[in-house]
């Protein structure tokens, strides 16, 4: 008997179940990881200092993201494969630098997206390594919204250009490469696996709050809820990419 086909409603349900439990099995690596409960507890203290405004919480929390994150690839370095490895480290060490230089209020946007891009790099190919590719379907959902925001940056913010046209390209690449269907057919649930397309959109929307915060200002009520907004997306995004290409990379 042939199976009935899933309507985009039961797809993205199904989808949301799977990055929800990606996501839950990540976090729950806190019970017996310590630097894991360090990564999951130094997110949720810069999520909140930055809705409040508390400078030294939220500068001294996002110092300590990326190295905690990559104490967990250096932990499961004898299950993964060496290139994996050091592609993870290459990739949270340009994700770290990009965290150092955008943390002042006052910050430079494209040399903080020119670190990030080793970041994103890192991603596209060892994504590419696993055997995800662009398909026609996948590049239309987002390579048009990434050119709509390189066209509105030059009009409302020209000297952001090298970070919306540069950066923006290389976090649609991800977003399009992690979504591949052949990443993740025929797993089982709870797979951390499930994470990576999450992942790479959630990079997306990180991104697009990033936009609207520089467009609207870093001070006041809004930007720094955007400011929160971007940094729970961000560090949502990193983990389910580095746990489910983790899983990827596995000996």
């Amino acid at each position: 008997m042939s199976r009935t086909p899933e309507t985009l409603k039961q797809t993205a349900v199904r989808r949301t179940a799977e990055g929800a439990g990606a996501l839950v099995a990540a976090v729950g690596r806190a019970t017996r990881e310590p630097e894991r409960a360090g990564y999951v507890g130094a997110a949720l203290v810069n999520v909140v200092s930055s809705a409040l405004g508390a400078e030294k919480p939220r500068k001294a929390s996002k110092t300590l993201l990326m190295p905690l994150l990559a104490a967990s690839v250096v932990r499961r370095r004898h299950e993964t494969r060496p290139a994996v490895t050091a592609g993870l480290l290459v990739g949270l060490a340009g994700g770290w630098l990009g965290d150092l230089v955008l943390m002042p209020r006052k910050n430079d946007l494209n040399k903080g997206a020119a670190a990030f891009a080793v970041n994103q790099a890192a991603y596209i190919t060892m994504l590419h390594d696993a055997g995800a590719r662009p398909n026609r379907f996948r590049s239309l959902a987002r390579y048009p919204l990434w050119a709509a925001s390189v066209a509105g940056s030059a009009l409302t913010r020209p000297d952001l250009l090298p970070a919306a046209a540069g950066y923006g390209f290389l976090l649609s690449t991800t977003s399009m490469l992690g979504d591949d269907s052949r990443l993740v057919d025929g797993l089982g649930e709870g797979d951390p696996r499930f994470g990576i397309g999450h992942g790479g959109n959630l990079f997306l929307v990180s991104d697009a709050l990033l936009m609207l915060r520089a467009l609207v200002g870093e001070e006041g009520v809004v930007g720094k809820l955007l400011d929160a907004g971007v940094m729970d997306t961000y560090t949502a995004a990193q983990l389910l990419l580095v746990d489910g290409i983790l899983e990827l990379g596995r000996k």
